[in-house]
Formats: structure tokens, C-alpha cells, sequence
């Protein structure tokens, strides 16, 4: 596996040089095999997979001296910066192991670090229910009271949150049953996510029947995806019900393991819940999010739905004539689940033209970063930073595409903002890691994106920069979703990504950005109908969205008891909520859609924060970037909100960007009418 290393300089000699992407890329192999190999990310451990079980060791001791100190108050210190240090050094090295175990291209390293999360996770619960360590902390708060800041104080609240929603009131055998859970919540997890992967198995008979072999180029021909744009509606909906379907003779076993890994998960899930005094994973899942308890995000999506039905189905009558066009003997009034991506394709390409090829984009991409750094990178760091090359932090970029990887496009924290002791800053850093190229010696120059590459680009330099920008006292807040916790609420570190993708789409933007071989930009009409084509749809889109956050809330809800009984499948769910939300769209009500959403894994009953966070970004930028994206002055306002990672809490952050606080009404009403500014489509003919 390569990375390409991008250092991210602060310059303070003025504030057109605030920020510089260093267009420094290094063919430096994550891991080799010469004499002088480096370890993993310069951890000298890490020179090969046996050295996972070191580092383990290492952090449990350090961590453990740590324990000392605040258990025993040894040192001066506060006790919230010393409980901060210890969650540093065991994030430093879990977050770099997780990266590791989902993107290296060694069976080795993988396993070795899956083996080696699963240790740090049982540290962490194992500390999560410490009675000493939490009596410590708590003490805290009135014994150092006189010394506490605003920031030590949430910090502190959060710290104690984890404790107790760790159950650290239970007695003995119930908080060692907390540590196993979690223990079966991870092993379960990544099952599941390993799983969601697996291609299928395709019979001879099939291949003739549906014509398919062009579409199987493995020689042991297996469907890795559903054809979502094969030509011939026949291949497609047989493709689309043999990827996603929850049980059949050939892969029976495959499928039926992936029913199992979600059901188990969920069962664990809802039994820490119960352990931990909530009445599900769904109401324990809300704690510190935006939006504030069960009710209000069920209240929220449902209202989504609601708002954005007719649009969608306007869009939907659209594409059934466009259905009617393709297919002369068509027999069915409605259009079917395996057609939605084909004829939105069909359509954007009639409609617009075929612009969906950005030119050479690398230049002009990196441009972008420098360029507009008066809107998401200002200088607010000349008042914190006075040399001239202040190192800000590193953002390694994985781009090549591999079967070994276990993610889509993505991207990792592997080291957060935090103050030292010496008041110095440690430097993040992040790994993006996106399906570029199948070259592995092709540099990023030498890349041609399309425009949803280039769109997932800025959408995970979004999260990066957040990254970067962040100069938080403590770690623990620095804003960031990692491995072991969330460093922010979910819904508040998906804000930046979602913003970064509205600065994508502004027309003056990607003309800035999108250049032919010879430098010259993208024609304004060729421009427009990019722009207008990737909102084509946009209704479909968030209504689609509002039923996977619906099913991943409801599954971790009240339904999870009759999934657990046996009275219904995790696929009964999906295609109650889906048949309800789409009544005019045909489907297998077998097709187990869900079965390949590793998001179910990571986000738990809080998926819907991407709504939530696209209609807060949607709010940001009506009000202070739609008119004028390169403002300076709205620039270094919405990095100083970034600056605060999850410092303070995500409505403060929001009233900071917009002027007032939005209520949940506010953020549904941004959904809906993007829904229906977006919905302008008209007839076409094929």
C-alpha cells in the first residue's frame, strides 16, 4: 500500500499565505521491505506485524502509570489534563491501528491489527467501568473547581458521560458483562463490514440466461456489484435481487452470516443499553447530538419524509417515462429498485450532455485549497502561532483502488489536536483514503477524476480540514470521529465535508478548479449543466437517505425486540420502511439492500446525522457563502468555528456560523427546500 503525504504549512507572514497544501508527493511506501523500513507512520514498533503485540504492551503500561498518577493525584497537574493524556495515549495508537487494519494491502498487518484493536477496546472498556479512576474525575469537579475553565469543565462532563454510560455504577459482574459486550460489538461489527464486501457466486445457467459474461471479467466469475447501469432491465433487476438478496441456495451461507453479524451486533447493542439504564441503543445513541434524544431525530426524519414526497415523486414520473422510452415492451407501471441509478444516468446525459468527465483536476484541486483559504482556512493562527513554517499537521492521501481494502472512501484520524504539556500543539494527522487509480505507480498528476471522484475529494478534505484547524486543549474534544469515540457529535463533524461539497458544486468555484490539459477552465455552459445534473435528482436522493437513517434508527430502537424474538428479519424492516417511504417503486421485498451498509457499524442509530448535517451546511451556505464563497470575513468566521472542534456544543457552533440557533424545524425546512428548489426537471426524449 502507498501513501502520498501532503503537509499542511501555517505561514504568518501574511494572510494570503496563511495556509499551504505542500505539493510535496513522496512514493514513500506505508510499509517495505528494504533494510532501512520505517514502522508504520514513523512508529518504529511497527516495522512489522509482531509489533502490534509491543506497542499493546507499551500503551497498557503507560496507560496504567497514567492511572497511578490520577488515582493517587501525584502530580500538580489538573486532574481533567491528566485524564486527557491517558485517553491521548491510548487513541494515538488505537486510531492508527484501526486505519491499519482497514487499509493495509498485508494479510499480516491486518491481522495483526485487528487483533490488536480488539485489545485496546477491552483497555478502554476496562477503564470505562475503573470506580477509582471515576471517582477521581468526579471528585474533580469540586476539589479543583477553583481551577477549572469552561472547557475543563465539559471536557469533564463528556469524560463522565463515558463512564456512565459504561454502567460504572453496576456492580462487579455486570460491568465485566459491559466489557464482553462491547467486546462482541466489535468482533460483530467487523464481521459484518468484512461481509458486506463479498461477491456472489454465479452459475453457468445464470451467465446464459442473463447474458452476463461481459459484465464478470474475475475468471471464477462472481458478481462483485448489481450492474446498477447495465442497458438490458432484465440483467438488472436480476442482478440488483442476486447482489442484495438475504438468502440463497448458493450463498446460503454467506448471506445467512451476514443476517447473523447484524442481528448479533443489534442484540449486543440493545443489551449494553438495557445494562446502562437506556431503553434502547437508539435513545443511548443520542446523547450530546444535535438534535438531543429519540423523539426529536424520529420527529426529524419523519418530517423529511413528509416534505420531500412529492418532489421525489415528481422526479420518480420523470423517470418512468424516461423507463417508458428505453423499454418498448414495457409491463409494469412502475419504475423498479434496480433502475433508479440507470435511468438517472440516462437522463442527466440526454439532458445535460455528457460532462461528467472533469479534465485533469490535481492542479487545480490543490489550487483550491490555497486559494480559498479565505473561506475555510483564515488566519486565525497568527494569533496563536508566531514562526515563520509552522507545521500544522499531515494528511496522507491512499488513492489507489485494491480488493485488500475494507472501505469505500473514507477517511481516518489517526492523531488529534491536543496541548501538551509544554504548550506546544501535537499535529494531526489524517488519512484520506480514495478509489483513484488501479496504478499503483501513477502519481496524483497523473489521475483524470470524474466528477463524483473529485466531489468525494473535497468532501473528505472537508473532514481533514476540520482536522487541521482544530487547536483544542484537550484531544478528547478535538472534533473528530475516530475509532474509539467521536471527538464531536456525529452530526456536528459531518458539517465541514458537506459544506466543502456545496463549495464544489458553486459555479464560479469549479470553473476555478476544473481545467482542460492546457490549463484553460471549463466553458460556463459546460459548467452549469455539471452542476445542474448532480442536483438532478436531489429529491430521490434525500428521500432514499431519510429511509436508510429511518431503518438504521428504527433497527436500533423498539423494533430490535422483535428482531431479537424472531418474529421478523432485519430485511422485514428494511422493506416495510422502504415500501411505506416508496410506494411507487417495485422491489423484491427479499432484496437485503442493508446487508452491504457497513455504515450500520460505525454510525448506530445516528446515520441520520448526515441529514442533519447537510441541512446545516445547506443553512451556512445561503447565508454566508452563496453570494460571495471567497468572503474573507465569512471565511475566518467559519474557522474559528472549526477551531473549537467539539469544545463547545454543536448549538453554540451553529449560532456562531449563522447568527441564531436553528431549532430542529429549521434544519428539516433546509432539506425541504433544497428538495424542491433542486426538483426542475422536464420531459425529455431518448
Amino acid at each position: 500500500m502507498f501513501l502520498w503525504s501532503h503537509n499542511c504549512i501555517l505561514r504568518s507572514c501574511s494572510c494570503n499565505h496563511v495556509l499551504k497544501l505542500a505539493r510535496c508527493l513522496q512514493h514513500t511506501p506505508l510499509y517495505s521491505d528494504s533494510p532501512q523500513k520505517k514502522g508504520l507512520f514513523g512508529v518504529e514498533l511497527l516495522k512489522d506485524p509482531n509489533g502490534f503485540k509491543q506497542m499493546n504492551k507499551m500503551v497498557r503500561r503507560r496507560s496504567m502509570e497514567l492511572v497511578k498518577k490520577i488515582v493517587n493525584r501525584q502530580e500538580e497537574r489538573k486532574t481533567v489534563e491528566l485524564f486527557d493524556d491517558l485517553s491521548n495515549e491510548i487513541c494515538c495508537s488505537a486510531d492508527l491501528t484501526e486505519c491499519v487494519r482497514s487499509l493495509h494491502s498485508n494479510k499480516e498487518f491486518v491481522d495483526a491489527a485487528e487483533s490488536s484493536m480488539r485489545d485496546f477496546t477491552e483497555l478502554v472498556e476496562s477503564l470505562n467501568t475503573n470506580t477509582e479512576l471515576y471517582s477521581a474525575l468526579k471528585n474533580s469537579l469540586e476539589t479543583e473547581k477553583d481551577k477549572l475553565t469552561e472547557v475543563d469543565r465539559r471536557t469533564l462532563q463528556l469524560f463522565l458521560a463515558d463512564f456512565e454510560q459504561s454502567g460504572i455504577d453496576l456492580p462487579d459482574k455486570k460491568r465485566e458483562e459491559f466489557v464482553a459486550l462491547s467486546s462482541e460489538i466489535f468482533d460483530a461489527g467487523s464481521k459484518f463490514c468484512m461481509g458486506a464486501e463479498r461477491p456472489v457466486k454465479v452459475s453457468i445457467m445464470e451467465r446464459k440466461q442473463y447474458g452476463v459474461d461481459r459484465y464478470l471479467p474475475n475468471p471464477y466469475r462472481y458478481l462483485v456489484n448489481p450492474l446498477a447501469i447495465s442497458m438490458t432491465r432484465r440483467t438488472r433487476q436480476w442482478a440488483h435481487n442476486t447482489y442484495f438478496r438475504h438468502n440463497d441456495e448458493q450463498n446460503v451461507i454467506c448471506f445467512l452470516f451476514q443476517e447473523e453479524s447484524l442481528v448479533r451486533l443489534i442484540t449486543c447493542r440493545h443489551r449494553l443499553a438495557r445494562l446502562t439504564g437506556f431503553e434502547t441503543y437508539a435513545h443511548r445513541a443520542q446523547q450530546f447530538s444535535l438534535l438531543g434524544n429519540y423523539d426529536n431525530a424520529h420527529d426529524f426524519l419523519t418530517n423529511i419524509i413528509k416534505s420531500c414526497r412529492p418532489a421525489a415523486e415528481r422526479e420518480l414520473a420523470v423517470l418512468l417515462d424516461v423507463l417508458v422510452q428505453c423499454e418498448c415492451d414495457l409491463k409494469t407501471e412502475h419504475v423498479g429498485e434496480w433502475d433508479l441509478q440507470y435511468l438517472c444516468t440516462i437522463y442527466r446525459r440526454k439532458a445535460y450532455g455528457d460532462t461528467h468527465l472533469l479534465s485533469k483536476l490535481v492542479d487545480s484541486r490543490f489550487r483550491f485549497s490555497a486559494e480559498t483559504k479565505f473561506i475555510l482556512f483564515q488566519s486565525i493562527w497568527n494569533e496563536v502561532h508566531d514562526s515563520n513554517d509552522a507545521l500544522m499537521g499531515c494528511i496522507y492521501l491512499d488513492i489507489e483502488q485494491r480488493q485488500s481494502k475494507g472501505v469505500g472512501d473514507c477517511h481516518f484520524t489517526v492523531r488529534c489536536s491536543k496541548q501538551l504539556s509544554d504548550g506546544n500543539y501535537q499535529t494531526p494527522i489524517v488519512v484520506l483514503s480514495l478509489s483513484m487509480t488501479s496504478d499503483e505507480s501513477k502519481s496524483l498528476d497523473e489521475i483524470h477524476l470524474t466528477s463524483h471522484q473529485a466531489e468525494n475529494f473535497f468532501h473528505e478534505m472537508g473532514h481533514a480540514m476540520h482536522s487541521m484547524l482544530g487547536r483544542t486543549q484537550y484531544q478528547h474534544v478535538a472534533g473528530k470521529f475516530t475509532s474509539l469515540r467521536t471527538r464531536c457529535p456525529t452530526d456536528m463533524a459531518e458539517i465541514p465535508s458537506n459544506l466543502m461539497e456545496y463549495f464544489f458544486n458553486d459555479l464560479g468555484v469549479l470553473r476555478e478548479i476544473a481545467k482542460d490539459e492546457n490549463g484553460n477552465a471549463m466553458s460556463m455552459d459546460d459548467a452549469a449543466s455539471l452542476i445542474t445534473s448532480r442536483f438532478a435528482f436531489s429529491s430521490l436522493d434525500l428521500l432514499q437517505q431519510a429511509v436508510y437513517s429511518l431503518f438504521d434508527l428504527e433497527l436500533h430502537g423498539h423494533n430490535v425486540d422483535g428482531i431479537i424474538k424472531g418474529r421478523y428479519t432485519t430485511t422485514d424492516l428494511f422493506a416495510s420502511i422502504w415500501s411505506t417511504v416508496f410506494p411507487n417503486v417495485e422491489r423484491n421485498p427479499l432484496s437485503a439492500w442493508h446487508h452491504r451498509f457497513t455504515h450500520l457499524v460505525p454510525y448506530g442509530a445516528k446515520y441520520y446525522s448526515y441529514l442533519v448535517a447537510r441541512a446545516a451546511a445547506s443553512l451556512i451556505w445561503n447565508s454566508r457563502f452563496r453570494d460571495e464563497p471567497f468572503s474573507k470575513e465569512n471565511g475566518r468566521l467559519w474557522a474559528k468555528v472549526q477551531s473549537y472542534g467539539g469544545a463547545l456544543p454543536s448549538a453554540d457552533l451553529l449560532h456562531i456560523a449563522l447568527g441564531y440557533w436553528p431549532t430542529s424545524k429549521n434544519l428539516a425546512d433546509a432539506i425541504r427546500n433544497e428538495a424542491n428548489d433542486t426538483c426542475q426537471l422536464s420531459a425529455i426524449n431518448i
